[in-house]
């Protein structure tokens, strides 16, 4: 087995040998090793060491995947360093963020990402003009991970437009960054580049930070939302601005997080930019807020202050609200999308707008759904990662910068085969090799940012 160095130039792959040492994420054993074969004899290769994508999150224009393995990698728009790998060099395709092995979870924001450890510590970097960082300071931004202060415990993280929030092991909520609407949820519209507490909330399961609202779901199923109310997007039935996570009580001053009227059911929530939605325990969808492009999928653009429910649903389990579009996972894999579609990112191979839930083409094993501002992601049963939509920063990961309105698959989420002398032996998209003639070829396997190869002999007849 030869250990093998990916190396991205400008977009394109190329593969050579190690020059100052091997790629820091290790590299994968192809077998068998230094195989024979004869002219029109097949071989099928396997590579080992492989870590799949276990989790994917779009941000504003960049995507990233969490790996089975605990590490991070990032693709799209870096002009902030949000893709983490020191530079500020957009990629169209995936990049290792160094430094981070020990990860579960990652969330990408507007223009930063957050990752949460095992250890309950959470990274950020890109923007951080508003203190989103929460490592205290307010620079322009980071291209390196950069410790939050202060948080120990956390079991949830989510990067919003311009600030981030997570849930604690005691289930308390702390927001960091831009607040000019009240989105930190503590009382006040001061930025804060240091965790500060959300008021009242001490039981949270889930988070999720939008373009400038919060909503929490708690343990008994019902939600809280704070921040901007211009569009209804706190759904407590008002469309007054909210400058405090606060019913209105006596004064309009009582500092506790609005209650989302009508849900006490929920298992998970999704903020996007002005409008939000829900997953409830009985696998039903409901949306609220701004609804001009058909968010909400309930066959209108009438917005709404209160839930509403998406029209012909099948049974769901996630839901991801984008700034102009929402998509949905279905129990059995299959994935449905509505809203603004002018990039492609309902995935449906058009670029017409829909009011109501359309199929994404091609997906029927999606185990989570994912939406950028425009472009929207998933994750498959076998590790994969596709997206669709907006491509203008390689957000799509396919080594391209050419939108697409149906799923293409991000470079390296599944193991690729490449012949070094395709006139001596073929290799097709399993691993299978065939002798073309007689010599010698490197035959490699690459996923992410590892790679194996040996040396496949093909002889005469």
């Amino acid at each position: 087995m030869k250990t093998c160095l990916r190396l991205l130039l400008l977009g394109v792959i190329v593969f050579g040998w190690p020059v100052g040492g091997v790629n820091a994420a290790g590299s994968l054993v192809v077998t068998p090793d230094t195989p024979t074969i004869t002219v029109g004899q097949t071989q099928q290769f396997s590579a080992s060491g492989v870590s799949p994508a276990i989790a994917v999150s779009g941000g504003g224009f960049h995507t990233c995947a969490l790996l089975a393995d605990g590490t991070v990698h990032c693709w799209g728009r870096n002009d902030y360093g949000q893709l983490g790998n020191g530079t500020s060099v957009s990629s169209p395709t995936a990049l290792a963020v160094p430094g981070i092995a020990t990860a579960i979870a990652v969330s990408a924001g507007g223009y930063h990402t957050c990752a949460l450890l095992a250890d309950g510590r959470i990274l950020c970097w890109g923007a951080d003009d508003f203190g989103q960082l929460g490592n205290g300071t307010r620079t322009h931004s980071s291209t390196v991970p950069v410790e939050v202060a202060g948080i120990t415990t956390a079991t949830a993280v989510s990067a919003g437009a311009f600030h981030t929030c997570a849930v604690l092991a005691d289930g308390s909520v702390r927001c960091w960054g831009w607040n000019d609407l009240g989105q930190l949820g503590n009382g006040t519209v001061l930025a804060s580049a240091t965790p500060t507490q959300v008021t009242g909330i001490y039981t949270a399961s889930t988070v999720s930070a939008g373009g400038y609202h919060t909503c929490a779901v708690l343990a008994d199923g019902s939600m809280r939302c704070w921040g901007r109310n211009d569009n209804g997007q706190l759904g407590n039935g008002t469309f007054t601005p909210s400058a405090v996570a606060a019913g209105m009580g006596a004064g309009g001053a009582v500092p506790v997080p609005t209650v989302v009227v009508g849900i006490s059911t929920a298992v998970a929530a999704s903020s996007g930019f002005m409008h939000t939605c829900a997953v409830l325990s009985e696998a039903t969808v409901r949306c609220w807020g701004w609804n001009a492009y058909g968010q909400f999928g309930n066959g209108t653009a009438a917005g709404s202050a209160i839930p509403t429910e998406p029209v012909g649903l099948d049974p769901t389990s996630a839901v991801s609200a984008s700034e102009w579009h929402t998509c949905a996972l279905l129990s059995g894999g299959a994935l449905r999308c509505w809203g603004s579609n002018d990039y492609g990112q309902l995935g449906n191979g058009s670029t017409t707008p829909a009011f109501t839930p359309v199929a994404v083409s091609g997906v029927t094993a999606a185990t989570s759904i994912t939406t950028g501002n425009i472009h929207t992601c998933a994750l498959l049963s076998d590790g994969a990662v596709q997206c669709w939509g907006s491509n203008d920063y390689g957000q799509l990961g396919d080594g391209t910068t050419t939108q697409s309105s149906v799923p293409v698959t991000v470079i390296g989420s599944r193991v690729t085969w490449a012949s070094s002398d395709p006139g001596v032996a073929t290799i097709d998209t399993t691993g299978l090799a065939t002798g073309a003639a007689p010599g010698s070829s490197t035959i490699t396997a690459s996923s992410w940012d590892r790679c194996g190869s040996t040396t496949l002999t093909v002889a005469s007849l």
